[in-house]
């Protein structure tokens, strides 16, 4: 670890040119990129050849609150579950052209760190679009982002052929079901056995490339285009984690959303509805209502999670964050057996 360059704005440049990626004395320019926990990440702009780039470099600690370490080994699990879904989404491209996966250009094994390509300088974030209450524009974000997580599980079900590398659960663990699942097992004690059943049956059914993180601040947007990002926990497990995922980010934006919500809701639904309408018919009905099932709980475990976990959401207020305890500790005991059922309740609760 002590040969690792730890990359930043300031020495970027100068790390490319000694690395030969870019020639002495030609102009570059170098932007950190915000978002992320858990990396260092920086747009580079070549301006002489017309070229833009991500660098990024895996980082052992976190950058949140709680102390949160995981070992920078991990990008290079980031780079086959990026490369897997690259793959999976070129021969999707015919059903669903809209979706991007970035393309790997370089890797730099000694500095745990590589590059790939990026969106164009207008792109915005699915979050952004979200918080500043562009419904409208969401509502088709929402029917593309449901096509691309159900080609994502459906072309990779059951999983046989995922290389041995996403086989690995190990930063799932260390990065998800640590910092969100068994932690709020420690803040909630008198659900923490229920919360045990929720991290028992993301762990016992395997049936497809999971994301891990697919959120709409990792889904990139701009005319015709949607590009997903953040590749680190991808791994061979539950389907159902990736949907109580962005189910939850989305059922979060409802209640911060005030009299709004049942708008933000009407955008969970058309998602729900679109993943169902491109995995169903692949999977049949009896894995599909199975499914639904096991998403509904990971919904509720996110929720929890993403106020009472190591990486709370910033947008809540104390009393909406006690609405969402309120939703997400029900649900856990009694997990809703469908998405129409989460959706009327959620409609229902108390602003």
């Amino acid at each position: 670890m002590s040969r690792m360059l730890e990359i930043r704005s300031q020495n970027a440049a100068d790390y490319l040119r000694s690395a030969g990626r870019v020639a002495t004395g030609e102009p570059i320019e170098i932007r950190e990129l915000a978002g992320g926990v858990s990396n260092a990440v920086m747009l580079v702009t070549l301006p002489r050849r017309g070229e833009r780039f991500v660098l990024k470099q895996a980082r052992e600690r976190l950058r949140v609150k709680e102390e949160w370490l995981c070992p920078v080994e991990r990008i290079w699990h980031e780079v086959e579950s990026l490369r897997t879904c690259h793959e999976i989404i070129a021969a999707a491209d015919a059903a669903n052209p809209e979706a991007l996966i970035p393309e790997i250009l370089w890797e730099d094994r000694l500095n745990f760190a590589y590059t790939m390509t990026a969106a164009p300088n207008e792109h915005k974030t699915w979050k952004e679009l979200l918080l500043a209450g562009e419904l409208e524009s969401s509502q088709q974000l929402a029917d593309a982002c449901g096509r691309l997580l159900g080609h994502l599980h459906s072309a990779s079900w059951p999983g046989k052929e995922l290389s041995a590398v996403l086989h690995d659960r190990t930063y799932f663990v260390q990065l998800r079901l640590d910092p969100y699942y068994q932690q709020i097992a420690r803040v909630h004690l008198d659900i923490a056995p229920a919360i045990g059943g929720l991290i028992d049956t993301v762990w016992n059914n395997r049936h497809t490339f999971v994301h891990g993180d697919f959120s709409p601040k990792n889904l990139l947007v701009w005319p015709g285009h949607l590009m997903l990002i953040d590749f680190e926990v991808g791994h061979f497990g539950d389907p159902a984690f990736d949907l109580g995922f962005l189910l939850s980010h989305l059922v979060l934006k409802s209640v911060w959303a005030g009299n709004r919500r049942n708008e933000y809701i009407d955008i969970a639904n058309r998602f729900w509805l679109s993943y169902e309408a491109t995995i169903k018919p692949i999977i049949g009905s009896d894995k599909w209502s199975a499914l639904e099932q096991r998403a509904m709980w990971n919904l509720a475990g996110c929720m929890l999670a993403r106020v009472d976990g190591k990486s709370p959401v910033e947008y809540l207020t104390s009393s909406q964050q006690q609405v969402v305890r309120e939703i997400a500790r029900g649900w856990i005991m009694s997990p809703a057996k469908a998405w129409s059922d989460a959706m009327a309740s959620v409609l229902s609760a108390k602003s």
